[in-house]
């Protein structure tokens, strides 16, 4: 089990398996703020990594890691929290709040890809260089702040001459090992990514290092 450690405005708390934030949730952010939800969102341990749930109706949530990860939480929605840690912030009417957290220890390697060739970057199931690759070029305006958009398969097979069926062949393998590996909510692109990008398995590390390795082939 690993506890989350969370910091509200100077106050601290933690949880071990979940924890609701909200007007009126067990972490009570603003009793008097009727903009805020009720109950605005949820951590939870599923056994393996940390997940945030936005439960509201109308409030997205911003969720940025400190390992560069960035990710917009529609209502409805959930991700893997990134880590080791991070803040969680969102706006009710006119007020903003911002809450800030950490693990008490990684939950995933956090090691930095190496460059493409032969090796492998570890997140709980392998990830080969041309699969890192191709996941980090979906990912390439998310990452470089120009969209929150991800490219399309058509435009990830065009920048590195493939078809759009070796790419997508390509990813679902990845979902294959994540899913005997017990990972969820990886069956669609933005979950895939999300996930990918919460552990920092893809991230600006890896664009870089693409870049050194391939210059050229990413449009600037």
């Amino acid at each position: 089990m690993t506890t989350l450690w969370l910091d509200f405005a100077g106050v601290g708390s933690s949880a071990t398996e979940s924890l609701s934030f909200g007007r009126n949730a067990e972490l009570a952010l603003d009793e008097d703020n009727r903009f805020m939800h009720r109950v605005t969102g949820e951590f939870r341990w599923n056994g393996l990594v940390w997940w945030l749930h936005n439960v509201g109706s109308s409030t997205q949530i911003l969720v940025f890691g400190t390992n560069g990860t960035r990710i917009e939480l529609p209502p409805g929605t959930e991700c893997a929290l990134p880590m080791p840690g991070g803040s969680v912030s969102f706006v009710a009417g006119p007020t903003p709040y911002q809450l800030l957290y950490r693990a008490d220890e990684p939950v995933v390697s956090a090691r930095t890809p190496d460059a493409p060739g032969d090796a492998t970057v570890e997140f709980g199931t392998a990830l080969t260089d041309r699969e890192t690759i191709y996941l980090t070029t979906f990912a390439l305006s998310r990452l470089r702040g120009s969209s929150i958009s991800l490219l399309s398969y058509a435009d990830v097979a065009q920048m590195w001459s493939v078809s759009e069926k070796t790419v997508d062949n390509t990813l679902q393998r990845v979902r294959g090992r994540m899913k005997q590996a017990g990972v969820r909510n990886t069956e669609t692109l933005e979950g895939l990514v999300n996930h990918l990008l919460a552990h920092g398995r893809i991230g600006l590390s890896t664009l870089h290092t693409i870049e050194e390795a391939h210059p050229g082939v990413l449009p600037g």
